[in-house]
C-alpha cells in the first residue's frame, strides 16, 4: 500500500522509495491563472477520494539557462499552474521530526524545487527529518509591480512569488504533522535567490511565526527593488507587451508564453541593465510598503526575527560561476572597470572598488588580473558583504535567536579550475547529492567526507539551533566584533577575520 496522508484539502497517496515516503506535486495554493494571475495566492480547492502525489508538478514559466547541466539540472516542464510542493519523510507517523523547507535559487527568474540535486531523501534519511521543496512564481509572473492590478483583496502589488512562499509555509504549518513533521520546528533554507528569499522572509511580517530557524546560503537581506525602479521596469515591460499598464483585464489575458517572451526581451535590453544594474535583477522582491515595509536587513535590525536562529554564509569565489555562465571568461582592465560601473552606479565608484581590491590583493600576494579583481568585487558586493551585514544585524538583537556564520572554500575542478570556489558548490554538500554533480564538485575522497560534515551541521542546526557537531572544531556564535566563521573546504576550521583589507571599503555608501 502506498503511504497515504489526510491533509486539510483531501487525502493524498505518495510512493514508498526504500525507507523514505515521497509525495510529489502537492498543490499548496490554487492555480494562479486568469483572474488569479498577479494576485496573492488563494487556498487550493478540496477534493474527494485519494489524490495521487507521485509526479512532480511543473515549474514556473522560465527560459532555461545554457550551462545548467553543469549544476545537475536540465530543462523540465513549466507552466503558469506551478504552485506545488514535494515532501520526503522517514515515516508517516506522529514522530514530530524537524522540518526543513528548501527555497530554490535562480535569480527569481528560473529554477524549481524538482531539480535532482534537491532530492530530499539523503537529508531525510541521515537526519530523521522531513524535507520539503517548493515551486513559486518567477520573473514577471512573480514580481511584476503594477498598482493597477490591486483591489480591496490585494491592496499591494508585486511580491507574488514571495507570497507563494508564505502560502507554502502556511501549508506546512497546517499539514506537516500528518507527514511525521513538527510544525513548531521548521527551518527554511535556500541558496542564491532562495537565500535572498530567506532574507526577505526574515524581514516580512506575513512570515512571522511560520519558521523557527533560517539558513540563507549565498543570499541575505539587501536584494530588493525600490518602488521607483520597479515602476519603471513595469512600464517598460508593458511597452514590450504593447499593453496599457492600467488595463488589468488585458494584462491578465496575455498568454503566459507572451509574458515570458516580453520578460526575456526586457532583460536582454542593455537599457534595462543600466536601470537595474545596482539591484542585479529586473524582477525581484519589491519594497512596496506592504509585504515589504523596508529593506529586509533593516527590518531585521529593528528586531523582526530576533527569536529565529540564523545560520548564514557565502562561498569564497561566488561570482566566477555567474561570470562564466554569462560568457565572461576574459576581461581587460577597461572592461572590468566598465562592468563594475554598471553595478556600482558610477565610473567613480567602480574605480574606487577596482583600485582598492587590486591593491589589497597585491599586498597579500593574491592574483590581480582584471577578471579576478572583477570577480572578487562582485562576490563581495552581491554576496559576502550583505551576508555579513545580516549577521551583524541579527547578532546584535536582544532576542533568543542564535547567530552562526560559515564560509565555503571547496574548489571546483570544472573549467580547468578557473572557477576556484564558485557559487552553488555548497548545494550538493548540503543535500548529499554530489553524485549528480561530479564534474562540478569532483570525486576526491575528501569531497564525500566534507559532505558528511556539512549535512550533519545543517541537520543539527535544524534540530536544535546549533550547527556544531562532534566532528567539527569549535564553532562559537557570531558577533559583529568577533566574526567567528566555520570554513568548509579542504581544511575545515574556524576563522575570526578574513580579507579585512578588502572588507574595509564597504563602510562607505557603496552598498547601502
Amino acid at each position: 500500500m502506498p503511504p497515504t496522508v489526510a491533509t486539510r484539502y483531501g487525502q493524498i497517496a505518495g510512493r514508498q522509495e526504500d525507507d523514505i515516503a515521497v509525495f510529489r506535486g502537492i498543490p499548496y495554493a490554487a492555480p494562479p491563472l486568469g483572474e488569479l494571475r498577479w494576485r496573492a495566492p488563494r487556498e487550493p480547492e478540496s477534493w474527494d477520494g485519494v489524490r495521487e502525489a507521485d509526479e512532480f508538478g511543473a515549474g514556473s514559466m522560465q527560459t532555461f539557462m545554457p550551462g545548467i547541466e553543469l549544476l545537475g539540472a536540465w530543462e523540465q516542464p513549466v507552466d503558469e499552474d506551478c504552485l506545488s510542493l514535494n515532501v520526503w519523510t522517514p515515516g508517516v507517523d506522529d514522530a514530530s521530526r524537524p522540518v526543513m523547507v528548501w527555497i530554490h535559487g535562480g535569480g527569481f527568474a528560473s529554477g524549481s524545487g524538482t531539480t535532482p540535486i534537491y532530492d530530499g531523501q539523503h537529508l531525510a534519511r541521515r537526519g530523521d527529518v522531513v524535507v520539503v521543496t517548493i515551486n513559486y512564481r518567477l520573473g514577471a509572473l512573480g514580481y511584476f509591480y503594477n498598482p493597477s492590478l490591486t483591489d480591496g483583496d490585494d491592496p499591494h502589488s508585486g511580491n507574488y512569488g514571495m507570497r507563494d512562499q508564505v502560502a507554502a509555509l502556511r501549508w506546512v504549518r497546517d499539514n506537516i504533522a500528518g507527514f511525521g513533521g513538527d510544525p513548531n520546528n521548521v527551518t527554511i533554507f535556500g541558496e542564491s535567490a532562495g537565500g535572498m528569499s530567506v532574507g526577505v522572509l526574515l524581514g516580512a511580517a506575513e512570515a512571522e511565526g511560520l519558521f523557527q530557524r533560517a539558513i540563507p546560503q549565498s543570499g541575505a537581506g539587501h536584494h530588493s527593488l525600490p518602488v521607483d525602479v520597479a515602476t519603471e521596469v513595469a512600464r517598460r515591460f508593458c511597452a514590450v507587451l504593447e499593453v496599457n499598464p492600467e488595463d488589468a483585464e488585458t494584462l491578465r489575458g496575455v498568454p503566459a508564453q507572451d509574458v515570458l517572451d516580453a520578460q526575456n526581451a526586457l532583460m536582454a535590453d542593455p537599457a534595462t541593465s543600466s536601470l537595474t544594474g545596482r539591484y542585479l535583477m529586473a524582477f525581484a522582491p519589491v519594497v512596496e510598503g506592504g509585504f515589504l515595509e523596508t529593506l529586509p536587513v533593516e527590518s531585521v535590525r529593528s528586531g523582526r526575527s530576533k527569536d529565529v536562529d540564523l545560520l548564514c554564509g557565502t562561498i569564497e569565489d561566488e561570482w566566477t560561476l555567474l561570470a562564466a555562465l554569462q560568457g565572461v571568461n576574459e576581461l581587460d582592465e577597461a572592461g572590468a572597470r566598465g562592468a563594475l560601473a554598471v553595478t556600482s552606479g558610477s565610473a567613480e565608484a567602480a574605480d574606487r572598488l577596482y583600485d582598492h581590491y587590486r591593491d589589497a590583493r597585491a599586498a597579500r600576494g593574491a592574483a590581480t588580473d582584471p577578471l579576478t579583481v572583477y570577480d572578487s568585487v562582485m562576490t563581495d558586493y552581491v554576496f559576502r558583504i550583505p551576508s555579513d551585514l545580516l549577521l551583524d544585524a541579527h547578532s546584535g538583537l536582544d532576542g533568543e535567536g542564535r547567530t552562526y556564520a560559515y564560509l565555503f572554500n571547496q574548489q571546483s575542478p570544472a573549467m580547468d579550475g578557473r572557477l576556484r570556489a564558485p557559487h552553488a558548490i555548497d548545494i550538493p554538500f548540503v543535500f548529499g547529492s554530489c553524485d549528480a554533480m561530479r564534474p562540478f564538485v569532483g570525486d576526491d575522497p575528501q569531497t564525500d567526507q566534507l559532505t558528511g560534515f556539512v549535512m550533519d551541521a545543517w541537520l543539527n542546526f535544524a534540530r536544535s539551533g546549533n550547527p556544531s557537531t562532534g566532528a567539527l572544531p569549535g564553532w562559537p556564535e557570531y558577533r559583529a566584533d568577533q566574526r567567528y566563521t566555520m570554513v568548509f573546504g579542504p581544511d575545515v576550521k574556524t576563522l575570526r577575520e578574513d580579507r579585512e583589507a578588502e572588507r574595509s571599503i564597504w563602510s562607505s555608501d557603496l552598498l547601502e
